[in-house]
């Protein structure tokens, strides 16, 4: 491992969503995995958009684009729509480079961030599948880990900003 920042007395560590530490050792000897920050790891494995998840993208980031990026007119927004729509799944996740992985408010939940520049600005797409399918369980007691009611409404596109904020990471 090169980054040994993330080094502890009880293992390799990263900060998840709140500053709650989640050891990783696991990950990083037999998955060859990284830290990067304290809080970013970078996986050679991060599990990938599905179908659904890349129909709402292809859905969304048209818009995105013409909220982020100076200067994309309604036509650059079409043009963008139609190019987007002749695109499959392959294709599109080919244009998603994984940049990063973060552990989210289930802080054992991995999620795996994705990047696709546009003009001169970064598209930031978590994938939070792993997120998701915690909402609803019940650990052995039956308490539900995180209720279904209480599931956020993650954006599927974020920008720079949040990359900052949220993560520390340009």
């Amino acid at each position: 491992m090169k980054n040994s920042a993330c080094k502890t007395e009880n293992g390799y560590e990263i900060i998840g969503f709140g500053g709650k530490p989640v050891n990783v050792t696991d990950r990083i000897e037999k998955e060859a995995c990284k830290c990067i920050t304290e809080s970013l790891l970078w996986n050679p494995n991060p599990k990938q958009f599905n179908s659904e998840q890349l129909k709402e993208i292809k859905k969304e980031l048209p818009l995105w684009v013409a909220k982020n990026v100076k200067g994309f007119s309604a036509e650059d927004q079409k043009l963008l729509e139609a190019q987007l729509e002749k695109m499959n799944d392959k294709e599109l996740l080919e244009k998603l480079k994984y940049k990063f992985s973060y552990f989210g408010k289930p802080a054992s939940e991995e999620i795996p961030v994705y990047v696709m520049k546009i003009e001169s600005v970064w598209a930031y797409c978590p994938n939070y599948s792993d997120e998701y399918a915690v909402y609803g369980k019940k650990d052995k007691f039956g308490f539900e880990f995180y209720p279904l009611k209480d599931k956020p409404n993650y954006s599927i596109i974020e920008n720079q900003e949040w990359a900052e904020e949220e993560l520390g990471k340009k």
